[in-house]
């Protein structure tokens, strides 16, 4: 389970992204075009890779950062994203969420449910000559650079589908609603040398020993140390979005989870669709990442960012990212919806 637009709250590492994809000396847009791409790649950077601040040290083994993005001629063509079919919510993104106190009291007993509920899902088990495909809802961020101030603007909730292939190395992103996309969707094969760490084939074989993943998610980094516990908790979070994972090994996701320092219970959130709900938290410099639950059956609703502190205009309580999953489903080719017709 892994989902544009991504998490703003951490900033960061330009370095990182200058090694990533290295300025080109000359580019055929005007300037202010080329900033807008950019800030597109930057946020599609920060939604797939690990987000929390980072030095090379501190990266975990066992998800690689996907094909964000390719430059040809200093234009940018955003990789994975993408929502249902049902187009674009033009309804503005909420101002904010009312900070509730996270807990550690009755953590332990809500992760267990969630962990049971888990356990109890129908496995979703692809050929390798099949599909994954993911429908959600998202909203994210980009950065507004108008005036000589940078301002993080917001987006309206808007459709997602995405098709990956178990080897994660054939994609599909039908995102019409987004500013840079194709409005027919991307293509987004891979080479066959490229190893994806964090497909459905790697995520297979993680252990369902919740220890053992909790090692292999410290395996460049100390439980403790605040930016490795941030960026365990993110990597787990990651595959909750876009990814499916045997019943046993999102059981063992979630009870690793629940060892991570400064994980906290939140017991009455609402979602982007009005779903009160509960929510697994983490809370780093400058936002908290919620998991959200149904709050009866514990099933995964979706997650989101919200500011703790005051970011780039926007003030503590806003949703700088959110994801509502709507539907997984295993089929047969790209663009193939689940009731056997094609987008």
């Amino acid at each position: 389970m892994m989902s544009i637009s991504r998490r703003p709250q951490e900033p960061l590492d330009l370095r990182d992204f200058d090694l990533l994809l290295p300025r080109q000396a000359e580019t055929a847009l005007p300037k202010a075009r080329q900033d807008l791409f950019e800030e597109a790649l930057w946020a599609e950077a920060r939604r797939t890779a690990p987000r929390a601040p980072r030095s090379r040290a501190h990266r975990t083994a066992w998800i690689a950062l996907p094909a964000a993005a390719a430059v040809v001629a200093g234009a940018v063509l955003v990789a994975p994203d993408g929502p249902g079919a049902s187009g674009t919510d033009t309804r503005p993104p909420k101002a904010g969420a009312k900070l509730e106190p996270g807990t550690t009291r009755g953590l332990s007993t809500t992760v267990a449910a969630i962990s049971l509920a888990a356990a109890r899902q129908p496995a979703l088990e692809p050929r390798q000559d099949q599909y994954i495909y993911v429908e959600s809802k998202v909203r994210g961020g980009r950065v507004d650079r108008a005036g000589g101030k940078e301002k993080l603007v917001v987006t309206p909730l808007r459709s997602r589908q995405v098709w990956h292939s178990p080897d994660g190395l054939k994609n599909f992103i039908y995102e019409p609603g987004h500013e840079f996309m194709d409005k027919n969707g991307e293509d987004l094969d891979r080479p066959d040398d490229v190893t994806d760490r964090g497909s459905y084939n790697s995520v297979k074989a993680l252990p369902t020993d919740p220890d053992a993943l909790l090692k292999r998610l410290y395996r460049w980094g100390r439980v403790g140390d605040p930016q490795a516990d941030r960026t365990a908790f993110e990597e787990i979070g990651q595959l909750l979005e876009e990814q499916i994972a045997a019943p046993e090994i999102s059981a063992a996701l979630f009870k690793a989870a629940a060892k991570i320092p400064g994980v906290r219970l939140v017991d009455n959130v609402v979602d982007a669709t009005g779903r009160t709900a509960v929510a697994i938290t983490h809370t780093g410099r400058v936002s908290r990442q919620e998991w959200i639950f149904d709050r009866n059956t514990y099933g995964y609703l979706g997650q989101r960012d919200v500011l703790v502190k005051p970011y780039r205009g926007l003030e503590p309580g806003a949703i700088t990212h959110e994801t509502v999953v709507i539907k997984r489903a295993v089929v047969n080719a790209k663009k193939e919806l689940p009731d056997g017709t094609t987008l």
